[in-house]
């Protein structure tokens, strides 16, 4: 497994069987952030968004999670 260097913010939710990562790539100029969510009620699938506007970004990636698993965030 790669381990990031930069700073990381990791949440597994046991009530809902997800994990997520939250990273700040400071290498990069663009895209500097990185949130990932990945567990059982995705079916195997990844949700992941990269950018530099993390509130839009959160927010996007909860948007991808009630469309792919309708009734999760309830």
């Amino acid at each position: 497994m790669h381990r990031w260097r930069e700073p990381e913010l990791h949440v597994q939710s046991g009530d809902h069987g997800l994990v997520a990562i939250v990273r700040m790539d400071g290498e990069r100029e663009r895209g500097r952030w990185t949130v990932r969510v990945w567990g059982e009620p995705l079916g195997g699938e990844l949700v992941e968004w990269d950018g530099d506007d993390l509130d839009a970004g959160l927010s996007r990636v909860m948007a991808m999670l009630r469309e792919r698993v309708p009734g999760l965030l309830d």
